[in-house]
């Protein structure tokens, strides 16, 4: 699966949420993000990630496949840091399932693992929530309304703008390339495929990192002779504030909160290892 670099915003430009008022989906996402913080892992952790890819995928109708395209990586690296959690070192752990020289893993290690990855993957879903429905667009707007400072809040809109000047030179540099064989070891005796490719991506570097030097010098020089003084002052659309919406994501958390209070008033997995992943 590959992720393109402005999918995400494009979801959230054309999504059906657009409208919304930030605050009502940052409400949404971080009520979300608490309760996969604080609520024990089972059934806590795992419900918030089912409500938020159901949210994601449902309401506020992000594609699928986009969604879980989103969360491979930070799902990767969630899990690539909690193996080490499972791991005591020393002593060997009580009840070990393996033991190697000083390390060890048992049900104590493996519960803190668990416990580790569900509430990571949990919480980035959550994050996902507002990611996938809310452009860096308002979210800038909405920071601005918060009294972010200024500074701050420019530096961001043209690292985001940005990034967009960078994917289209590099794709438009890299076009080039494939047009004139560039990672081809074509008309130099001895030159294998592989060092082919490793020239040319640094071509590829070296020609994006001028081009972008060059341009940030003009949009400095251009922004200079405009006067500015610090502010990029847009006109933001204002949305309205939904009270049905908050409602919504208040009784949506309350539920969850309902079924982990049910999940320990009755016992259930309390015989289990992994029942000491509460937190």
């Amino acid at each position: 699966m590959a992720l393109h670099l402005t999918s995400l915003d494009d979801a959230a430009w054309t999504g059906p949420w657009r409208r919304r008022a930030v605050r009502d989906k940052a409400f949404l996402s971080m009520a979300l993000v608490a309760t996969a913080l604080f609520a024990p892992v089972l059934p806590g952790g795992v419900t918030v990630a089912v409500v938020s890819v159901g949210v994601m995928v449902g309401p506020a109708r992000v594609p699928a496949r986009l969604v879980a395209e989103a969360m491979a990586v930070p799902v990767f690296f969630v899990l690539i840091g909690a193996l080490p959690v499972a791991v005591t070192v020393g002593s060997p752990a009580e009840h070990a399932w393996w033991v190697w020289g000083p390390f060890s893993a048992g049900p104590a290690g493996a519960a803190r693992a668990v416990g580790l990855a569900v509430h990571g993957v949990a919480g980035t879903a959550a994050v996902m929530v507002l990611a996938t429905t809310t452009p860096m667009v308002d979210l800038i707007t909405a920071g601005r309304r918060l009294r972010v400072p200024e500074a701050c809040l420019d530096v961001a809109a043209l690292i985001y703008r940005w990034c967009f000047v960078l994917l289209d030179t590099a794709v438009t540099v890299h076009e080039a390339q494939n047009g004139r064989l560039g990672g081809t070891p074509v008309g130099r005796p001895g030159r294998s495929a592989t060092r082919a490719r490793w020239e040319t991506a640094g071509a590829l570097t070296g020609t994006v990192l001028v081009r972008s030097w060059s341009r940030a010098s003009r949009l400095s020089a251009g922004l200079a002779g405009r006067g500015y003084d610090g502010d990029l002052l847009t006109l933001p659309r204002r949305r309205e504030h939904s009270t049905t919406f908050v409602a919504a994501s208040a009784v949506l958390t309350l539920a969850i909160w309902t079924v982990v209070a049910l999940w320990a008033w009755n016992g259930i997995g309390d015989g289990l290892w992994w029942s000491g992943t509460v937190r």
